[in-house]
């Protein structure tokens, strides 16, 4: 049913699974369902964000299957999750939508406002060729990694400067369990540059085989090795790689405002797919 309601995005039962054996117990994650006889037909959670830094942040999430939007169905799920964001105290919420009129009235009623939109695109990545390698570059799957700190610091620093992002709140620990030989991450078509000895840049992608779909996650460079086209080099691999396992489509996201990776999706072949609204709202404390 979520991947019904979400086609821009990779949904699947052992995903689900692993995030949510993941999620830690400070999130006092709340989990909803509206199910009719044996039949999911809506989807919620509510709770901190637990990778903010910001202990009053959370998050609510709503989803319904498109053959039954229009009943209420969202608006039930949503207040159930509002009661229970505003007891463990939350102040500031955040949520996600596809840009379409029902969740902008549903959250407009909610007393949402628009954060942000990202920019949904998609490729066949078998049309991808790879880019020549420097001579002072090295690139390197997530497979053949056997760091994991080094990992999760290039992707804090990363993650921290994508627009109305905020990553501060993830310990190592954390970060390990969820992304470190994860079924979310393809561990052989992600993939990290080396300049020198130096890890410089990274891009983590998944893909599900079964549907032929791959989904671009965070590709990023460090602040010292930018403007070297090193987003794009592994892209391009990436990519590439992904089309080999079988992949005929790949979906990336970018919040509109980030020009740099927007320009770089564009060059690679990258066409619209969806659009993306991120929300706030602030209520006072108490």
């Amino acid at each position: 049913m979520r991947q019904r309601a979400w086609p821009d995005t990779i949904l699947t039962a052992e995903g689900m699974r692993h995030s949510l054996e993941n999620v830690p117990e400070r999130a006092e994650l709340l989990l909803l369902a509206w199910d009719e006889g044996s039949e999911i037909v809506g989807w919620g959670t509510a709770g901190r964000e637990w990778w903010a830094a910001e202990p009053n942040r959370g998050t609510l999430v709503v989803a319904v299957d498109p053959n039954r939007r229009g009943e209420g169905i969202g608006s039930a799920l949503a207040a159930a999750g509002d009661e229970h964001l505003t007891a463990i105290g939350v102040t500031t919420t955040r949520s996600g939508s596809l840009d379409e009129p029902g969740a902008r009235a549903l959250a407009t009623r909610l007393g949402f406002t628009v954060l942000g939109a990202a920019a949904t695109s998609a490729l066949d990545p078998r049309t991808v060729a790879p880019d020549p390698i420097p001579d002072d570059v090295r690139i390197v799957p997530f497979a053949d990694l056997d760091d994991p700190r080094a990992l999760y610091e290039l992707d804090v620093e990363v993650s921290n400067d994508i627009p109305n992002e905020e990553f501060d709140g993830v310990s190592f620990e954390e970060w390990r369990g969820e992304f470190w030989r994860s079924p979310l991450i393809d561990q052989d078509a992600s993939l990290v540059a080396f300049v020198g000895d130096e890890l410089a840049a990274l891009t983590m992608i998944r893909i599900d085989e079964p549907s032929g779909r791959a989904q671009n996650n965070v590709t990023g460079t460090r602040r010292a090795f930018r403007g070297r086209g090193l987003a794009r080099l592994l892209k391009t691999h990436s990519l590439h790689l992904a089309g080999q396992h079988g992949a005929t489509i790949a979906i990336t996201d970018n919040d509109e405002t980030n020009a740099p990776m927007l320009a770089v999706n564009t060059r690679l072949g990258y066409r619209p797919f969806s659009r993306r609204l991120e929300w706030e709202r602030v209520r006072p404390a108490g």
